[in-house]
């Protein structure tokens, strides 16, 4: 984690919750902010072959400036790492099969 942020120092919080999420499936522009829905694929009975769906599991709501800066953060980090920001690696519609 970074020492500052926008030239603010940051303060490091043990209790922040960490989200797992399989995809972003929605983004929504309401009221001055972005609004990101994230979800995780789910099983519809316990036993495979079953129905895969989306479970909403999280929502991740930014001001404009802060959301751009995201994406931008998001695909500086991708690209100084090897990955292409537009180019999915792996997963995507395969990983929705069981």
């Amino acid at each position: 984690m970074a020492d500052r942020a926008g030239g603010l120092p940051v303060v490091s919080n043990p209790f922040v919750a960490d989200v797992f999420t399989d995809e972003a499936i929605a983004f929504d522009y309401v009221n001055g902010t972005i609004r990101i829905t994230l979800a995780t694929l789910k099983m519809a009975e316990p036993a495979a072959p079953s129905p895969m769906h989306f479970v909403a599991n999280a929502r991740v709501v930014m001001t404009v400036p802060g959301a751009q800066r995201l994406a931008i953060a998001l695909f500086d980090y991708l690209k100084k790492n090897g990955l292409d920001p537009a180019e999915v690696v792996g997963g995507g519609e395969e990983t929705a099969k069981n």
